[in-house]
């Protein structure tokens, strides 16, 4: 008997506890890894913090590139950032909210896991050929974004941000709950972005999307990675360049995998 035999063969009230056991497999480990991260706090907080401080590793170097192309702007988050707090349980809620995120990002690969152990014995046995290892590349791409927006995008816009003044008699005091969903949200923001090659492989393979549709409209989505870059960047050229360049890589890439797609399907068709 197959495993698409055994799924239909379950009844409702045994697909129900079949996901309430994933569920609370899910709920356990985010609760362990919170316990582990709020426990952790001085590391966490060194973490989160750490786009805003000078010896920032993106800093140090964005710092020596400004040296050898000699463009000052380049040379970002050198001021210390005054957070303030203006609640008083504003802390204490901060602490809890960074260990559950910092919790469910190591999760992900052991949710992505129980999801996928849930729905797979329903599915024909060539799909889950051609998705055996969807869960490693959901979370390889997942973390390779991430890293992205933490290292690249967040001190770039964290830079952006801090220093942007409207008016000079606007004084800029930063709410630390305002920095931590501004970071938190770029650098998760960044990790969903970085899905767009699943995504267009998906979409590929259910015929809704093509490589001709996305060549079609490759100046709008370059416009659109541009303007997205001159926005969280510097004024200058090669802070945007160097956000921009990947995000369109991955559009190329989509690219690539769509007409990978095509071909395959068109080679099934002959035979």
């Amino acid at each position: 008997m197959t495993s698409v035999d055994r799924s239909s063969d379950m009844s409702i009230g045994e697909h129900i506890n079949e996901l309430r056991s994933r569920l609370i497999k899910c709920v356990i480990a985010l609760a362990l890894f919170a316990i582990i991260a709020f426990i952790l706090k001085d590391d966490l907080i060194d973490i989160v913090f750490g786009p805003t401080l000078p010896d920032f590793i993106t800093n140090r170097y964005f710092c020596q590139l400004a040296a050898i192309v000699d463009i000052e702007q380049l040379c970002i988050n050198q001021d210390k950032v005054e957070l303030i707090n203006t609640k008083m349980a504003g802390q204490f809620n901060l602490h809890i909210l960074m260990s559950f995120v910092a919790a469910l990002i190591f999760t992900v690969p052991f949710l992505l896991y129980q999801l996928w152990a849930f729905v797979r014995p329903a599915l024909p046995e060539d799909v889950k050929v051609q998705c055996k290892t969807l869960v490693l590349q959901v979370s390889l791409w997942f973390f390779i974004g991430l890293l992205f927006g933490y290292f690249i995008v967040a001190p770039l816009a964290v830079n952006f941000l801090v220093n942007y003044e409207v008016s000079p008699n606007i004084k800029n005091m930063i709410e630390v709950s305002s920095y931590l969903s501004s970071v938190m949200g770029t650098s998760l923001a960044c990790a969903l972005v970085f899905q767009l090659p699943l995504l267009v492989r998906l979409l590929a393979s259910m015929g809704l999307i093509t490589a001709g549709f996305m060549r079609k409209y490759r100046r709008v989505a370059f416009a659109s990675i541009i303007i997205l870059s001159a926005i969280i960047t510097p004024p200058d050229v090669i802070s945007q360049l160097l956000v921009a360049i990947p995000l369109y890589m991955l559009y190329e890439y989509g690219i690539v995998i769509a007409k990978n797609i095509e071909s395959k399907r068109q080679k099934q068709e002959r035979l």
